[in-house]
């Protein structure tokens, strides 16, 4: 079986190349990454309205193509919590809501939990669709977290690529477990996960592999300029510690570095941590001296 790609961009943005299929959730590029970037997705997952999540100038740069087919949004991407710019403060502004202005609309697609955070937000009814079927991909959507109201509920992705026995669960930003997440277990390779804590999320699922997300891996390299969010951690490898502690031994961390893409061997499903040898000079400068 031929291995697969998983890429932490940085913040919320994550990308698996499946081999036949392309998906991405909540991208989110700047500078050079955004002008290099391809668009390279067959479908891309927004989980909710937030510039750091539906962000219009990678979306004008993904969302194109032969390959691109459609964007999957939750309806406050449409119908955002007017007036938006008092309502969101500096996490959304009304230049770039509802994202039809920047996505044809027939390119854009509603969707809505089907398991919901009852215990937060209370029993709502929608419309759907609340799960589909794109070929080589099943998704389902669940509740996240950050709702404005909520009748405007965000979502998280379940995508599931029966074939090749892999299934990705991308939280949003998710703040905390709720019953109908147990329906996941047994279910979920990678959960890819941005807020703390940790632990009662991973009880809830029980994934293979947990990869956090939505943190300043170093102020270097990081692909999200300073300035913007996330913010930085002070020490990441206490903080990844932390959340080692949290999972214990019911899942395995995986610590990505944005923005680097990493090749899971299959069927395993395990990623594949590379040297990358190189020289910065052409004599190391305790021989010149």
């Amino acid at each position: 079986m031929d291995n697969i790609y998983l890429r932490w961009a940085g913040c919320g943005h994550f990308e698996a190349l499946l081999g036949d299929i392309n998906v991405c959730f909540d991208p989110y590029l700047f500078g050079e990454d955004l002008e290099r970037a391809e668009p390279i997705f067959d479908y891309i997952f927004i989980s909710h309205e937030h510039f750091d999540h539906c962000h219009p100038k990678t979306l004008r740069k993904l969302c194109a193509g032969d390959r691109w087919k459609k964007l999957f949004v939750p309806i406050g991407c449409l119908t955002p919590n007017e007036p938006v710019d008092k309502n969101y403060g500096d996490a959304a502004f009304a230049r770039d809501l509802p994202v039809t202005k920047h996505i044809p609309a027939d390119k854009v697609q509603v969707v809505y939990p089907k398991y919901q955070d009852v215990e937060r937000y209370g029993r709502r009814e929608f419309p759907g669709p609340f799960e589909f079927d794109l070929g080589p991909i099943q998704v389902e959507v669940y509740e996240s977290g950050e709702s404005a109201r909520p009748d405007l509920p965000t979502c998280a992705y379940l995508v599931t690529h029966a074939a090749r026995d892999v299934a990705i669960f991308h939280t949003g930003d998710l703040h905390g477990a709720y019953p109908p997440l147990e329906n996941l277990r047994g279910r979920v390779d990678y959960l890819v996960h941005m807020k703390t804590p940790m632990g009662p999320l991973v009880d809830a699922v029980q994934p293979k592999f947990v990869i956090p997300t939505h943190y300043r891996t170093d102020r270097q390299s990081e692909p999200i300029p300073a300035g913007h969010w996330p913010p930085n951690l002070t020490d990441v490898n206490a903080f990844l510690e932390d959340l080692r502690e949290q999972i214990g031994g019911k899942a395995q961390l995986l610590p990505f570095t944005a923005p680097i893409q990493y090749e899971v061997e299959m069927p395993a499903k395990q990623v594949k941590w590379a040297w990358e040898w190189y020289n910065s000079w052409d004599i190391p400068a305790w021989r010149a001296e």
